[in-house]
């Protein structure tokens, strides 16, 4: 392709602009604008609300930003076209620049490629929680190159799609049920019956816990530091946060009460699911 000629179309293209620029023709301009604007946006909803009980929300995402970059597409060129451009020199443009983006953009066709598989395998869902090598939050968009974060402490996040396809991703939420483990120790100066007792009434009486599946309590091994126990108890997702508190207040007040010592503790959320 010759690209002397090329530019001297673009820049003939230009000058005609700018030659036979007139006030009717801005005015033709802005309308067709507003207009155009306002029937992409109105194809966006109508096309939402006939898939809306029929595909994902993150599909409904990716199919609202598809009708928007081809609505931007589609204004782009109408607009040049009512502004006297010569749409075809600009096109071969386009053309040449991104043969030479394609080169220097094979990450992005990798993200591409993942974003699909992600799209349709589903591993995590707009709203789920999930913990990756590098971040946990909620996710906020899943789209065709990135995976968009928000979280806990309110930052924003974006996780390219090849990253996500090569690491280890843990969906928190994506059953309604999981179980939380506490693990401790106490003192061999207690009775142990007494402590596993103490341990079942709180697991049972909490109000936060599920009673099926049941809570279980397990004596793991008689190590250096005391007798390590672990207790499980399953709970509805929502719930964590208030149930893990309730139960460290409540193991606190009867361990004192009952004169139980605990020498260690330790807390661990196993994310077994149901």
């Amino acid at each position: 392709m010759d690209f002397t000629k090329l530019g001297a179309e673009i820049v003939s293209s230009v000058q005609s602009f700018l030659h036979n620029l007139s006030f009717t023709r801005v005015v033709y301009f802005v309308v067709a604008l507003i207009l155009l604007s306002t029937g992409f946006k109105v194809l966006q909803v109508v096309v939402l609300r006939i898939v809306k009980k029929r595909v994902s929300a993150q599909s409904q995402m990716l199919l609202k930003k598809v009708i928007g970059y081809l609505g931007f597409t589609i204004i782009t060129l109408v607009m040049f076209d009512a502004l006297g451009f010569n749409v075809s020199a600009i096109l071969g443009a386009a053309g040449i620049a991104g043969i030479a983006i394609g080169f220097a953009a094979q990450t992005s066709i990798s993200n591409v490629i993942s974003g699909i598989f992600l799209i349709s395998e589903k591993p995590f869902a707009i709203g789920d929680v999930i913990n990756t090598s590098e971040v946990t939050g909620v996710v906020v968009s899943i789209d065709i190159l990135s995976v968009k974060i928000k979280t806990f402490d309110n930052t924003f996040v974006r996780i390219p799609n090849e990253s996500i396809i090569k690491s280890k991703v843990v969906n928190v939420t994506r059953y309604p049920i999981r179980r939380l483990d506490i693990q401790l120790a106490v003192s061999y100066a207690d009775d142990l019956q007494t402590v596993l007792q103490v341990l079942q009434e709180i697991a049972e009486t909490n109000p936060y816990a599920l009673r099926s599946p049941a809570p279980f309590l397990m004596v793991k091994e008689f190590a250096a530091s005391g007798i390590e126990l672990s207790l499980g108890i399953w709970f509805e997702k929502s719930q964590l946060l208030i149930l893990k508190n309730s139960l460290m207040v409540e193991i606190q007040r009867r361990f004192k009460q009952e004169g139980i010592t605990i020498p260690n503790t330790q807390i661990d959320e196993n994310f077994s699911q149901k």
